[in-house]
């Protein structure tokens, strides 16, 4: 009997052990890469980055896929950004998008960014476009 509680303490040890020295090890995701990569070439994509982080990611979610954690809760959907063109209010051009931030969509929970600025606006824009075509 001493020896089970020996062997079954060895083996929840060593099993403990392995566990801790698998559990950093953590899959890379190459596509992030290839947008940081794209927007610190581009000064207004990583400036556009730092906007769309603040304020659209919520819904949107984090890459543009319409997956962010409000998004579940709204109705329409958030705009998936790989969605075709024509599928797009405004269109998935930085002017479509710069409408759409300044006017926001009626009926939709899509509201207008005004109050970022024009130049802010711009710079967002560019970026939706970007991870639009990325």
């Amino acid at each position: 009997m001493n020896s089970k509680k020996v062997l079954v303490s060895l083996f929840a040890l060593s099993l403990a052990f392995v566990m801790v020295a698998c559990g950093d090890s953590k899959p890379k995701e190459e596509a992030p890469a290839a947008v940081e990569s794209s927007a610190s070439a581009d000064p207004d994509l990583a400036k556009g980055e730092e906007l769309y982080l603040q304020n659209c990611s919520s819904c949107h979610g984090e890459k543009g896929a319409g997956d962010g954690a409000a998004a579940a809760a709204l109705n329409p959907k958030p705009r998936n950004y790989k969605a075709p063109a024509s599928e797009w209010k405004n269109g998935n051009t930085a002017a479509g998008v710069t409408k759409t931030l300044k006017e926001g969509i009626k009926g939709s929970p899509m509201v207008a960014y005004g109050h970022l600025g024009d130049d802010n606006i711009r710079i967002l824009a560019k970026y939706v476009e970007h991870l639009s075509k990325n």
